[in-house]
């Protein structure tokens, strides 16, 4: 089969490897989708794992299972997640169990730019059926959807509040989707392109002038876009970086006004099960409509091309096919 391997932070190749094969209580899929995430080209987070092939939001056909399982059937189209957590460590008792060192060893072999991956055992019990109105191009939006969905849970977001995202990629138009199906208030948005400013906007978000709110998410990893939105947060507010500022990059926040006005700082990283499900439920039900946000659907061959259009910013999700006719 062929896979996308990433040798280094501007070089993809086209490789032959051997196709997988399921052991027992293990699956192959054939990968019918697979989205690009900013994790992907985030160069400081991706340089630690090459050479290797990424792609971490697929959705696939089972077409083959190991001895014992139960779960899944040849022909079955599945959302596919990238880790799973033990459930038993403190950590997963705490509610963080994408930080489980279980979570954090687990994944798929190679990767979603790829033919086909083989779900390890750890993670079959985690396929998500798809319902048959749900195509494969709007499943790879689970996987974004449910870290959405979790980072909302983190900074305690709830009907009539108000919220603050900053920056309107997918995940930011994602944000306001989720909130206004939480039955916030009103969501505000920050945006320096007009075009996706505009696109926030028809998605329900108001241009953030100097309110105040209980909620600010960051979907962007820069330091003056946090500090800036740490200023807009309602005394008893919550400020929630979801995207990672490079290492020792230092965060411009007054501790004192932290302090005084008793505000929460909290992060969040990638989603669990539990938040796959949820996700995959409000996809399905319409709720949150996600096709809107693929933008581009390349071939397994363009893997570097669809990387290339989110680092540059002119994708607001590519989603690569390496099997069939992405059109």
């Amino acid at each position: 089969m062929r896979v996308a391997r990433s040798v280094s932070l501007d070089e993809v190749r086209i490789e032959e490897v051997a196709d997988p094969l399921p052991a027992t209580g293990e699956v192959v899929c054939e990968v019918l989708a697979c989205g690009v995430c900013a994790s992907d080209v985030t160069d400081w987070y991706v340089q630690a794992k090459l050479p290797a092939v990424l792609g971490h939001e697929p959705a696939g056909l089972v077409t083959a299972i190991g001895e014992g399982v139960r779960t899944v059937s040849v022909g079955d189209r599945v959302a596919i997640h990238h880790h799973a957590p033990c459930g038993e460590c403190r950590r997963c008792r705490r509610g963080h169990e994408t930080l489980c060192e279980h979570f954090r060893s687990t994944g798929l072999e190679p990767g979603g730019f790829a033919e086909r991956v083989r779900v390890p055992v750890e993670l079959v019990d985690e396929l998500l059926v798809l319902p048959d109105e749900l195509d494969a191009y709007s499943a790879t939006l689970i996987e974004p959807l449910a870290c959405v969905m979790r980072a909302q849970d983190r900074a305690s977001l709830r009907a009539g509040d108000s919220l603050l995202v900053v920056g309107a990629g997918c995940n930011g138009l994602l944000h306001i989707a989720a909130a206004h199906a939480r039955g916030v208030e009103v969501v505000w948005v920050r945006e320096p392109r007009p075009q996706r400013l505009a696109l926030a906007e028809a998605w329900g978000a108001e241009h953030h002038g100097n309110e105040l709110v209980d909620v600010a998410m960051v979907c962007t990893p820069s330091p003056d876009a946090i500090a800036a939105a740490s200023e807009a947060i309602a005394p008893g507010g919550t400020l929630c970086l979801y995207a990672p500022p490079a290492p020792g990059a230092p965060l411009a926040i007054d501790g004192t006004a932290l302090f005084m006005r008793e505000l929460g700082v909290t992060a969040s990283y990638s989603a669990g099960p539990g938040d796959m499900r949820a996700a995959l439920r409000s996809i399905a039900d319409g709720r949150i409509d996600t096709e809107a946000l693929i933008t581009h659907r390349l071939t397994l061959q363009d893997t570097a091309r669809a990387l290339s259009l989110h680092r540059r910013g002119e994708a607001l999700k590519a989603v690569v096919v390496p099997n069939g006719d992405p059109a």
